[in-house]
Parts: structure tokens; sequence; C-alpha cells
């Protein structure tokens, strides 16, 4: 049985789900206590702190910090930081030389973070609300704490994060100079500064952090609040037992696609495992409500709730709801949660009303929030050496690579200047370490980690838009073949490489068999490696074709008011014959001695057909698992490429190729959309042609318009 310690202050008893900053992941009340215990719960067999039967080892008592003996000598402190454990010195007699000292003897001492939180991986806590109380005069230069001990970021009660830049108010330069203590703290008042730990360093800079008191931030929060929403409003539209299984469900179908939460912090151990309830209570509200609404749709897949669905319809629209109104709240003095929840909210699914129309504004305003939150916590920086946990390091690595894959797949697809630039980070490449339970759990495998391969699709993804997309490249580009060759080949290189990379069970024609038998994960994201092929043909495809010259401009308030009519001598400007004629397309010899005109045409038709395919041989397996909600964008592209295949196509034979082509993905789109919403949006850009007609929606050559006019 554990015991618990009273805070003779207080006369408060400490929970075993209590730390020294508070409990974890639990939401605090926003009255201010002057002073907060600081004694935690001792183990049957722990040293107890300042006993003078039993005191301190030398390093421990040297530094004011607990000494824990429990398994036995070295202590647990000097054991980590590989320290000789010696009890040959007595503590020295205090002396009693200054006023302020004196002033200390009967306050909560400042300096000590003995008491270690009951988080699993063991770290030191710095008591800042303690802190928060006492003079600017307590915090006198001690030099620099010759070791640092591990502590969480992000676990700090009543604090939040913020990241100091390299050229941020505060001089990361300069605060390099602090005297931090132990726990890289510098404690100021409602307002501390942390360094990170393990840098500079060969190629690594100072990295600090702005520890704000969230208090500080309550004005702003009510700005934003929508509503007050508590625990126990989620606890009824999701009682504990059906969010048990709700999170079983996110581990299984969603969190190999998006892994954003740390399954260590949920008390999980293995993939089959149920959260205990403590678990879902110590889980702040706007994660754990996100986690509830992304795997409702999965509730099919679960006996217990899949009963419960067919006579009450989930609340998953209110969840949703909510995980919106707290982001906006929590977003003033954010920790990773918030992030966390953000991101599921962006890939939240939509109505099937909704499916068949473009994303508004909205949505690519929201991945600049969220690139923005992820900076001002850091993650763009490597963490790896930082000290902080080791579940933290993991989670925060992963969170930014789902920033990153957000950032660059949402700006090819939708057309916009991409947030993050290559300048502005420095976070390694995934590996299997980031996937593990805990430190002591073996490594993930290949087949577990299907994110990974996504992430490596984005970095191609970007070097895609980089190299084509941007205002300049396109520029250039768009009217010279060769260029656009030369810079296609190798993207076309990396993506073979990438191919080759994957796994045996994750290559066509496996694609449709999983590890669990269903095949969400290996189907979406061969769908995204399909639409970077999609992308470079299509980039390849611009220069071989001229555009008609641009209309001429009138505009009619410049025009003087008396001209009801244009001069004759006007008329010249509407004489167009010195206008390039349709029928000049193509621009690209394909007649040249290399053939790489004909070469390119008969690669893009042959992409196109592939995805064709691929996307007729989707089955409900693949219907049922996780999609990213961009790949809605990309069933409407590739509706765009088989058009342009059509509208370019240079001569007779390669317009009824490209007709068939529309056809046939009409058809697969028809078909699919019965059953999965998301290709809605390919569906409504082709029908909207259609609906208008191809020869009065493009100006077509003679040959083209000969071969869409029979029916």
């Amino acid at each position: 049985m554990m015991t618990r310690r009273v805070d003779p202050m207080t006369m408060r008893k400490r929970g075993p789900w209590t730390s020294k900053i508070g409990p974890i992941w639990m939401p605090q009340k926003k009255t201010r206590k002057l002073y907060r215990p600081k004694i935690q719960p001792i183990l049957p067999e722990e040293r107890p702190y300042r006993s003078k039967r039993q005191r301190p080892c030398d390093q421990c008592r040297q530094r004011k910090l607990a000494c824990q003996t429990d398994g036995g000598l070295p202590c647990l402190r000097c054991k980590t930081a590989d320290l000789d454990c010696t009890f040959a010195h007595p503590p020295p007699k205090r002396a009693r030389t200054s006023s302020h000292l004196d002033h200390l003897e009967n306050t909560p001492d400042h300096t000590d973070h003995s008491h270690l939180s009951d988080h699993p991986t063991q770290t030191t806590q710095t008591d800042y609300s303690v802190l928060d109380t006492l003079s600017p005069a307590h915090f006198l230069p001690v030099g620099h704490a010759p070791t640092q001990f591990v502590q969480s970021l992000d676990q700090l009660d009543g604090f939040s994060a913020q990241l100091f830049g390299a050229s941020a108010e505060s001089d990361p330069w300069l605060l390099r100079h602090c005297s931090f203590d132990d726990a890289g703290v510098k404690c100021f008042y409602k307002v501390h500064f942390r360094n990170a730990g393990g840098v500079p360093t060969a190629q690594k800079i100072p990295v600090h952090f702005m520890i704000a008191a969230e208090d500080l931030a309550a004005k702003a929060k009510e700005e934003t609040r929508v509503a007050v929403v508590t625990r126990d409003d989620l606890n009824q539209l999701v009682p504990h037992e059906y969010g048990r299984r709700l999170v079983a469900l996110f581990i299984k179908f969603v969190y190999p696609a998006l892994p954003l939460i740390s399954r260590s912090q949920l008390g999980l151990s293995s993939a089959d495992q149920l959260p205990d309830i403590a678990a879902l209570d110590r889980t702040p509200l706007h994660l754990l409500t996100a986690i509830y609404a992304a795997a409702l749709p999965f509730a099919g897949h679960d006996d217990y709730l899949c009963v419960l669905n067919t006579y009450s319809p989930p609340p998953v629209d209110r969840l949703w709801r909510i995980v919106y109104e707290l982001v906006a709240e929590e977003i003033h003095s954010p920790h990773l949660a918030v992030l966390q929840a953000a991101l599921l909210y962006l890939h939240r699914p939509l109505d099937d009303s909704l499916c068949a129309t473009a994303d508004s504004p909205f949505v690519w305003s929201w991945v600049g929030s969220l690139v923005g939150l992820a900076c001002s916590l850091g993650l763009h920086i490597e963490c790896r050496m930082w000290g902080i946990p080791g579940w933290e390091k993991r989670l925060r690595r992963r969170l930014w690579w789902a920033v990153y894959a957000e950032d660059k797949w949402r700006s090819l697809l939708m057309g916009r200047p991409p947030y993050i630039h290559r300048e502005e980070w420095d976070v390694s490449e995934l590996d299997s370490a980031d996937f593990v339970y805990s430190r002591q759990a073996a490594a993930a495998t290949e087949t577990e980690v299907p994110f990974r391969y996504l992430v490596d699709l984005a970095r191609i993804a970007e070097d895609i838009h980089s190299s084509f997309y941007t205002l300049r490249a396109s520029q250039y580009l768009s009217e010279n073949f060769s260029a656009s060759n030369d810079t296609g080949r190798p993207l076309l290189e990396k993506l073979n490489a990438w191919y080759s990379s994957l796994p045996e069970s994750f290559r066509l024609p496996n694609w449709s068999k999983s590890v669990s038998g269903l095949a969400p994960y290996p189907t979406a994201i061969h769908f995204a490696y399909l639409l970077l092929v999609v992308f470079i043909y299509r980039a390849l495809l611009r220069p071989m074709a001229r555009s008609s010259s641009p209309p001429l401009i009138f505009d009619v308030d410049e025009m003087p008011a008396s001209a009801s009519t244009l001069a004759v001598d006007d008329y010249s400007i509407l004489d167009f014959a010195d206008v390039p004629d349709i029928e000049s397309f193509p621009v690209v010899d394909l007649s040249d001695a290399h053939g790489t005109g004909e070469t390119t045409l008969n690669a893009a038709e042959r992409c196109a057909s592939i995805i064709i395919s691929f996307t007729r041989r989707l089955t409900a397996s693949d219907f049922t698992g996780f999609w990213y909600s961009w790949s809605r964008i990309g069933f409407a592209t590739v509706s765009n490429f088989t058009m342009l295949l059509l509208v370019q196509a240079p001569n007779s034979e390669r317009a009824v190729k490209g007709k068939h082509l529309v056809d046939s993905w009409l058809r697969v789109l028809r078909c699919q959309s019965l059953s999965f919403p998301l290709v809605k949006l390919g569906l409504t850009r082709l029908d909207a042609m259609h609906w208008a007609g191809l020869g009065q929606t493009f100006v077509l050559p003679q040959h083209v318009q000969d071969v869409v006019s029979v029916p």
C-alpha cells in the first residue's frame, strides 16, 4: 500500500495520481493557491529525505535532492547520472549570515527539486507556483548546475512552454549564460526560463523555452471561448466503458496512419489493450474528445459498440464541435495535446453532403495555425539530446513530421505556397525507435509504422512542388519541355526508390492485404504515391501545348463617356490574324530523334490507366479504413489529369485514348461513390464539365472536337 505524506502547511493529502506539479493531464482550476504541497508519496522502502538516521548520499545532499535507495546502492540519481554514491561527508552546519537567508528558513525551500514525480520515468520537477510567491532577491546567481535532470516540457501544471527562437526578444545566446538549476530552470515571477538541455553542441544552437503561467492567458481565452465544456459533459456523451473501447479502435485504425498520441501515457503496453479509466481521466479533455471522435467511424469493428450504435447514433458531430471549441480556447497556453487534437480535427470525416464541395479557405488557414503552434512548441528543432522524457521526445518528433506532412501534401494539392521552409527545421528522419511503447520495448517493425512511408512521400512531394509548382518554377518550366523533362526524371527515380523500399506485403499487387486483414493504410499510401506520379506528368504536359493569346482588356470606366462605339481606326485592335491558331498544338515535336515527347505521352496515359485501375479495385476493406482527408482532393486531381490528356491530345489517335480514359474514370467514380464518399469531389468535377458540354467548356482542336462529339 502506498503511504501518503501530509504537508504541514496545507494539511492536504496527496493521492497516487498527483505529482509535485499537479495531476498529470488533469484540467486545473483557475484559483491561485499561495503554496502547493511539495512532498511526494513515499514508496515502502524509500529513504526519507533529510532523515538524521538515514541521511542522503553526498551527491544528492549537495544538490538538495531526494536520495532514493529502494533498490539498494547506488541511489537512483547517482546511478542515472553515473556518479559515485558515497556517504563520506557529513552535512555542514547552517550559517546564518544574511537576513534573506533567515527569511528562507520560514519559506518553502525554492531550491529543493528533490521530490520525484509519479510519472513512470521518474523525473525531477520544479514547483513554479511556489516560486511565484517569492521575491526577486531570492533568485541569486549560483553558477551552472553540473548536471541537469530529465523533466517534461509539456506536463507543467498551470504552465505552458513556448520556444525562444533565434531572433526572439530574449536572445538564446544571452540566456545560455543564465544560472539554471539542475532541472534546467531559471525562475522569475510568473514567467520562467527553461534550458532544453543537451545544447549547444556541434551544429546545434542554444534552445530555451519561456515557461509562462497559464493564468496570464485567462483574458485571451475568454475572448475565443465559445462554451464551457467539462469532463462530465464528455462522460455523459461517451461513458468510460465506451471510451476505453474507442481508444482501442483508435490505436488499431488511426494510429498507424497518424501516430499522434503517446501510447505509454495512456498506460498501454500492447496494441490490443484497453486503457484504464484513470488514464482517460488524466488525458486532456480536448485530446480525449478528438480521440473518441476520430475512432467513432470504426465502431462497427467492435461488437459492443456496434450494437449500441444500431439503436442510438453516436454523437460524432457534437464531439468534433467540442474539439474545435476547446482548441480555440487552449491555443493561448498550448501543450502538445492542443496540437494533437487540432491535427485530428483536420482529418475529421465530412458529411456526405459536403464531400462533393471543395475545401473552404479555413482548411489552409487551419494548417497555418498548426504550423505556427508546432513552431511555438519548438517541434521543428531536434530534441533527442534534450533533458526531457523519452516518451516526450518520441511524441514531439512524430508530431513534427505529421505537421510537416500536412503542410507538404496540402500545399501541393491546394496550390499554396508552403508554410514550412527547409532552412527552418532540423528534425532528423523518423526511425523505428520513434514508435516504441517505451524505452525498454523492442523497436517497431516496418509493417507497424506505415506513417513513415507517408512522410517519405511528403518529402518527395516537397521536391515536386519546389521543382515544378512554385511561382518561379512554373513561370520558367511551363514553356520549356526539355528543362521540364530533365527536372522530372530524377523525381521519378526518387519515387521508384521509395517504392522499392516498401516491405513486400505493402507492394502491388499485395496492397489489398495488410497485417490486420484489412487494407486501409497501404491503400491510402499507394494512392498518395500514384498522385505524385500524376503531378510529375501533369507538369510535363504543360509545355507540350501552346496557350492562346490572352484577351484584350477594356476598362469601361476608363473609356470616354461620349465614345458609344469604337472609331473605324480602332478596329485594328480587334484583328486576331496574328493570334496563334488552336490547331498549332502541340509545341513538342513528337517525331524527334529521341522520341522524348512520344515517350512522355505514353507514360502519362499509362499513369492515368494505372490509377483508374487502382481505384476500380478498391473494396469494402479499403473504404472502411482510415484515409487522410486530403485524399479527397487527390481524386479531383485525377479527374483533371484525365481531362488534360483529352483536351491536349495532339492527334485523333491520342484523342480517342484520352476520351476512353475520361469515360473509364467517370464510370469508376460513379460506382465507388456509392460506398466511398471521398471520391465525390472528383466525380462532381467531371460531371460539371460534361453537364456544360466539353465542346462548350473547352476550346478544342478540331480532331478532339470530332472525338468528343461522338455519342
